[in-house]
């Protein structure tokens, strides 16, 4: 299954690639879902949603672990730093074929009619971390995200990526203790190459207030501190909406 998008990369690029390119991930398209509390038959206020500006100032506020301020991206921008991923992941041979969104590995995916900013991919204290947010479309959807991520990564606990005659294999755990936001879902997904060469990447998304804030934190396996890296930016993005 080669394709021409990236010629001649095989699963060791594609492992350096997913390790320190890709970043947090926007909500996917998902219908709305009606949601009742079972509390009230009174009309819950809505949540408010955030404008692109709004976005990129709250972004702007996260500090790394060092007390360093990454640069924000939003919208095509922040999709774009994350094309070669795409592309490298599309031009390999995926088992199970239903796992080729590469949503584990940290690609952003897009929700029609959402707002999203973020920060680029930056290294500090070991780690290549990253954090966004999402909103400008009902909460409902960005709810529905994150229970299709937990089907997905339950889906795809083990998969394989074939290119250019190499293997890079992945398997993914849910994962606890990735900060302290209410609801939120992480994962761990680990990646080994024949040679013995192995990465993760960790990831996180909870909504709150009407936003889905994302966060991936990425090493080499033996780094610890994975889920502390993601939270702290899932934290410190969470105090920002009020």
């Amino acid at each position: 299954m080669k394709k021409h998008l990236l010629p001649g990369i095989g699963a060791t690029a594609l492992m350096v690639v997913a390790l320190t390119a890709c970043g947090g991930a926007t909500a996917s398209p998902e219908p709305a879902s009606s949601q009742s509390s079972g509390a009230s038959t009174s009309t819950p206020t809505p949540e408010k949603q955030y404008t692109k500006e709004e976005l990129i100032s709250l972004v702007g506020q996260v500090k790394l672990a060092d007390g360093t301020s990454p640069a924000v991206l939003s919208g095509d921008e922040l999709l774009a730093q994350y094309a070669s991923v795409v592309k490298g992941f599309a031009g390999a041979t995926i088992e199970p074929a239903a796992c080729k969104d590469p949503f584990l590995l940290g690609a952003p995916r897009t929700i029609d009619g959402s707002t999203a900013a973020g920060t680029t991919r930056t290294k500090a204290n070991g780690f290549i971390s990253s954090v966004s947010m999402t909103s400008g479309v009902d909460a409902a959807r960005l709810h529905d995200d994150v229970e299709k991520s937990k089907s997905q990564a339950e889906e795809c606990k083990k998969v394989s990526y074939s290119a250019e005659g190499e293997t890079l294999t992945t398997s993914t755990q849910k994962v606890e203790g990735v900060g302290n936001v209410p609801g939120t879902v992480g994962f761990k997904t680990v990646m080994a190459l024949p040679d013995g060469r192995v990465g993760a990447i960790f990831i996180a998304h909870a909504v709150k207030d009407g936003v889905l804030i994302s966060a991936t934190a990425s090493a080499s396996e033996g780094v610890a501190g994975g889920p502390e890296a993601a939270g702290a930016l899932m934290d410190q993005a969470a105090a920002l909406i009020k």
